[in-house]
C-alpha cells in the first residue's frame, strides 16, 4: 500500500514539476517493481465484489503479458524504421486484443 502511494506521488510530482514523461514513467516503474506496488494494486482490485477477483485473475494471465510485450517489441521495430502511424495502429490493436482477452476471460468465468 505504501509502495502504491510512493508511485502515485512520483507521478504527481513529475507531472507538476514538468519532467519528461518517459523519465517519470521509468522511475515510477522501477519504484513499483522494487516496492511491489503493482502486486498491492492487484490486491486492491481483487477486493471489488464479483468483478474484482475476475479482473485480478485475468491480469495475471501470462498470455496478456506476452501479447503486450510483443506489441512493445513491434512498436520499437516500426519506430526504428520510421513508421510512426504504424506504431500507433499497432499499439491500438494490441490494447484492443488485450481488452478482448480480458473481457472474454471474465465472461467465460461468469458463464461457466
Amino acid at each position: 500500500m505504501i509502495g502504491l502511494a510512493i508511485v502515485l506521488l512520483i507521478i504527481i510530482i513529475g507531472i507538476v514539476a514538468g519532467f519528461d514523461a518517459s523519465i517519470v514513467a521509468a522511475i515510477a516503474t522501477l519504484v513499483g517493481i522494487f516496492t511491489q506496488a503493482f502486486a498491492g494494486f492487484l490486491g486492491l482490485l481483487a477486493l471489488i465484489p464479483w468483478l474484482g477477483p475476475l479482473l485480478a485473475k485475468a491480469l495475471a494471465i501470462p498470455l496478456v503479458w506476452l501479447v503486450n510485450g510483443a506489441g512493445y517489441f513491434l512498436s520499437i521495430v516500426l519506430a526504428g524504421r520510421g513508421h510512426g502511424s504504424s506504431v500507433v495502429q499497432s499499439r491500438i490493436l494490441t490494447a484492443v486484443l488485450i481488452i478482448g482477452i480480458i473481457i472474454g476471460f471474465i465472461i467465460g468465468k461468469l458463464i461457466g
